[in-house]
């Protein structure tokens, strides 16, 4: 699985320490202060298959998990509020473009 992941604090650094210890995970991209900071490195690299969204709060991460979907990449995300604001449109997006 190759990972773009978004955000790098806690939760961030978490995954990329879970990554580090997996062989199945490759986070190729991070954005982050330090590493990609625009976040279309990620979005439209085609050979990330599955986004990790860990910024938190509803803006901007409805939108990059909205552009990731509609991309056809997968989304794994912890986001409370945006799950619990865009549930339903989140789903449909993820089902019309054969993404999770």
């Amino acid at each position: 699985m190759n990972i773009g992941l978004l955000g790098f604090g806690v939760v961030g650094g978490g995954v990329w320490e879970l990554a580090q210890e997996n062989r199945a995970l490759n986070v190729k991209k991070v954005l982050g202060k330090a590493a990609v900071q625009d976040v279309e490195a990620i979005l439209r690299d085609t050979d990330i298959d599955t986004v990790v969204e860990v910024l938190g709060g509803l803006h901007p991460a409805y939108e990059w998990i909205c552009r990731a979907l509609a991309a056809g990449k997968d989304v794994v995300t912890a986001n409370k509020a945006v799950i619990s604001a865009y549930y339903r449109e989140l789903t449909a997006l993820a089902h019309e473009n054969g993404a999770a």
